[in-house]
């Protein structure tokens, strides 16, 4: 167990030292003004001025002891603390339910498999499994403009400021995972039907539910093994669908700081999500170790 913490404390430390490398690839743009009517952009780099921005990063994080204040007169880590609490309220409910309410709904579409509404069920997880959420919010967003048109009450679709602001980006990124975790679950379920333990199981009279409670049980490993697929998408969507809802979230306001050229800041709101990720491998090995029963039955 050691050993894995400190293999993925290495990766984590690798990406790290990866993001602040590519965030100070020299970008600023440079015009040339040929005549009245054109102009010239060009994105001139050089490793001379590439190591030359790394050293000025250096040199503030040495200065500062820390990294400083924003534009805004705030410290840094203040203002992008602030960002990151207004994401985590959408980034671990969407977690929580794609984890827990995707398996859940994965053994129901496996053992309601033969039924009409497990087919159902399997033809409307493959269906919405191929919309991309930032269309689906979209279309969601649409169907409330519509439905309030015809006389449901108003309310905002966009921004932060209301208590309910976060429902919608939560509901747009928890669909696409939640489906994931609902189609891996039932064929990981169907997988342990060629078990003998199984096949004894069902020999000896054991009902198909407590058969399906011991085959569950059975698919925690590969089961776990994907909540690190289910952060990273989650984190991987926030930007866009924090922009798409004018919420503004530790996402949404990294695209900003980057598209700002604001590396420090945008390095305050990088680490925090980098971090979770981290939390996330740990978290899913060590219930892996503790948790899961590897011996079949």
């Amino acid at each position: 167990m050691l050993q894995s913490i400190l293999k993925s404390t290495g990766v984590f430390m690798l990406i790290i030292i990866g993001f602040i490398m590519i965030l100070f690839l020299p970008r600023e743009k440079e015009l040339t003004f040929l005549s009245a009517f054109q102009i010239e952009a060009d994105y001139p780099f050089s490793f001379e001025l590439y190591v030359e921005r790394i050293e000025d990063f250096t040199g503030h994080i040495l200065t500062e002891k820390g990294l400083g204040e924003a534009r805004t007169g705030r410290p840094v880590s203040d203002e992008a603390g602030i960002f990151v609490a207004r994401s985590l309220k959408i980034v671990l409910p969407a977690f929580m339910v794609s984890m827990l309410l995707g398996t859940l709904m994965g053994a129901v579409q496996f053992y309601r498999r033969t039924k009409f509404t497990g087919k159902l069920q399997n033809f409307l997880s493959w269906m919405f499994s191929s919309i991309p959420d930032f269309f689906l919010f979209i279309a969601i967003q649409y169907l409330f403009i519509l439905m309030m048109q015809h006389g449901l009450p108003h309310f905002k679709l966009y921004g932060h400021e209301n208590w309910y602001s976060f429902f919608l980006p939560l509901i747009s990124l928890s669909l696409f995972p939640f489906l994931h975790m609902s189609r891996f679950t039932s064929a990981a379920l169907e997988n342990e039907m060629g078990e003998e333990y199984v096949r004894t199981a069902y020999a000896k009279g054991l009902g198909e539910f407590k058969a399906l409670l011991h085959m569950l049980w059975n698919c925690w490993s590969p089961i776990m093994n994907q909540s690190q697929l289910v952060m990273l998408y989650i984190l991987s969507s926030l930007p866009i669908i924090e922009k798409l809802a004018g919420y503004n979230g530790a996402g949404k306001e990294l695209l900003f700081s980057i598209s700002s050229n604001d590396e420090i800041k945008a390095l305050s709101l990088m680490l925090p999500f980098l971090f979770i990720m981290f939390l996330t491998i740990i978290l899913s090995q060590t219930a892996k170790l503790w948790l899961v029963q590897k011996e079949r039955v």
